[in-house]
This record gives structure tokens, C-alpha cells and sequence, in this order.
């Protein structure tokens, strides 16, 4: 059992491209936690003595504030089910899942979760042979993903055929394996889901008309309104599409899943995040105080919720 007097160590930073998110996002965590009374250890991510690390402080329990690789693809999440030392969040299968972009949309797609038509590619294969398929299966504008970054890493938005092999290129370089997706043109909206309900529906509207690294974390770029104001109905649907990929995923703690509509309104997937950014103004805090949940009572539902031996 958790109480006060338990020995809780915020983890964050790491090797990932994601380190200073991620720093922001524990920083905040830790400080509403011991606001509240709990004893907190903040500490620095080193993978090659996290465990040594973990038990020179005497960590009772990990609060994962982790993003990218290493941290949000169940990888820290095996270590610390070896040690026997519970942990916040997902477990290790549903961490990988769907921090993959790839895995995620394949077990999505079957699930009937509404997504854009995308397609996987990979740099073994050559550019030029990639670049040839592309042309086949999408029309312009086309969306190139990296399969595992977060924060908008590496994402492209080739708006003509002639920009692609430059945009390869880019896009490879961050990862060998990448997906490419047709590119709505709608809102954006995202739906954060703890302990299996949907908080309310945000919707994102950044000034810039693109929801890249620069709109989401420079203050005043971006605005969030929630409750989104759209129809009961579109915030029920997606809503339930959200809570339906958390349960087939078989997610724990806060997951936020991302949409965005086509110019008929129709909602689509884009991605899940299994550790979402958790500083008071990230979005998932805005959602949960919607629903009446300040940051700190929030940062300590998740932290009730850690355990081991999770999927």
C-alpha cells in the first residue's frame, strides 16, 4: 500500500530525444506530489545504472515521467518488472504497442478504430523504391512519420511530389522505419483516458496551422479549448474510440489518444501516448481539471494505480 511515508522516485530525463519534455513533465509531478505530502525523490535517468541507482535511494516506487525511446517503449518498464519494483503506467506490451506507430495502427485498423489509409516503409528497402510506392498508394499532401518518436519528432508534411526524396531523407534519418498517412485536413483534437473513461474532449488550434514541436511547446503559440466545442455526438464517438483503444491495448494510468477530423468532420486516430506530458498546462492536466481533478489529486490517482506484473 502507498502512503505518504512511501519512498517515491520521479524518473525523468534519459538518453531519449524527448530528455527535456520529459524533465518539465517530472519536475511538475514531483513538486505537486510532495505539495500534497508524499516523500519524493526526483531523479535522472542513466539506463546503464537505473536499477543500482533505484536502490541506493531506496525507491519503493516509480513514478515514470519518462517520453520517447526508453522510457515510453515498455523498455523501462521490463527493467523494473525484473527488479520487482512497481511502477506507474502501462505495462511493458502495452507501452511498446503503442509507441510504435506501426504496431498500433495495425492492431487499431483491426479493432475498427477509425484511421487514415497509411502504410508502412522501410529504409532496407531503398529510397527510391519507397518513394516509388508512395506515389502509387497516396495523393499530395502526405504525412511521413517516424514509428517511435513522440512531441512531432520528425514528422514530415510533403505537400508535393517533388519535395518527397528530400523529405525521405529527413524522415529516415530520425528512424529506419516510418509510416506514411494521408493527411486530414480537419480539427485536431486530443482525448485522455484514466483508469479506462475519457476526460473531456480538448481541442487543439495552434496559430501556426500545424501542430509541430514549435506549436506545442512555445507558450502562446497553440490554443486549447475544453470542452471542445463540437456536438455531444462527435465528443461521444470519439470518446468511445479512445476508451476502446485503451481497453484493446490493455493500457493502464492516463493515455491520451490523438485525432484528427477530415473536411467532412469524421474523427480519425493519429497516435496514443501512453506517458503523456503531465505539467499543470499539459494536456492532460487541462482535461482532468475540466472534470473537476486539480494536477496534484491527478498525480496522485496515477501514482495509486502502480504495480507490477501488468501486460
Amino acid at each position: 500500500m502507498i502512503t505518504k511515508n512511501t519512498k517515491i522516485v520521479v524518473l525523468m530525463g534519459g538518453p531519449s530525444t524527448e530528455a527535456e519534455v520529459s524533465r518539465n513533465t517530472g519536475s511538475a509531478i514531483a513538486e505537486a506530489l510532495s505539495s500534497i505530502g508524499y516523500s519524493v525523490i526526483p531523479m535522472e535517468y542513466d539506463p546503464h545504472h537505473v536499477v543500482e541507482k533505484l536502490k541506493e535511494a531506496g525507491a519503493e516506487v516509480v513514478f515514470i515521467a519518462l517520453h520517447g525511446k526508453y522510457g515510453e517503449d515498455g523498455t523501462i518498464q521490463s527493467v523494473l518488472e525484473l527488479a520487482r519494483i512497481p511502477y506507474t503506467g502501462s505495462g511493458v506490451t502495452s507501452s511498446a504497442i503503442t509507441m510504435d506507430k506501426i504496431m498500433s495502427s495495425h492492431l487499431f485498423k483491426q479493432a475498427g478504430m477509425p484511421m487514415a489509409h497509411s502504410k508502412a516503409y522501410y529504409l532496407k528497402d531503398g529510397k527510391e523504391a519507397v518513394m516509388e510506392d508512395i506515389c502509387r498508394n497516396f495523393d499530395f499532401p502526405v504525412v511521413l512519420k517516424p514509428a517511435c518518436e513522440g512531441s512531432t519528432i520528425g514528422i514530415e508534411i510533403v505537400k508535393r511530389k517533388e519535395d518527397l526524396p528530400d523529405a525521405l531523407t529527413r524522415v529516415f534519418k530520425v528512424e529506419p522505419r516510418i509510416l506514411a498517412e494521408d493527411y486530414l485536413d480537419g480539427g485536431e483534437f486530443t482525448v485522455s483516458v484514466f483508469d479506462g473513461k475519457a476526460l473531456p474532449v480538448i481541442q487543439i488550434c495552434p496559430h501556426s496551422g500545424q501542430y509541430d514541436y514549435h506549436s506545442k511547446y512555445t507558450k502562446g503559440a497553440t490554443d486549447y479549448i475544453v470542452p471542445a466545442p463540437i456536438s455531444d455526438e462527435l465528443a461521444k464517438e470519439m470518446s468511445e474510440i479512445a476508451e476502446t483503444g485503451y481497453r484493446i491495448c490493455e493500457c493502464k494510468g492516463a493515455v491520451r489518444f490523438d485525432f484528427k477530423t477530415n473536411k467532412e468532420g469524421k474523427p480519425f486516430v493519429l497516435e496514443a501516448n501512453s506517458i503523456p506530458g503531465m505539467t499543470s498546462t499539459s494536456l492532460v492536466p487541462k482535461a482532468a481539471a475540466a472534470a473537476g481533478i486539480s494536477f496534484p489529486e491527478l498525480c496522485e490517482k496515477i501514482l495509486m494505480e502502480a504495480g507490477l506484473d501488468k501486460v
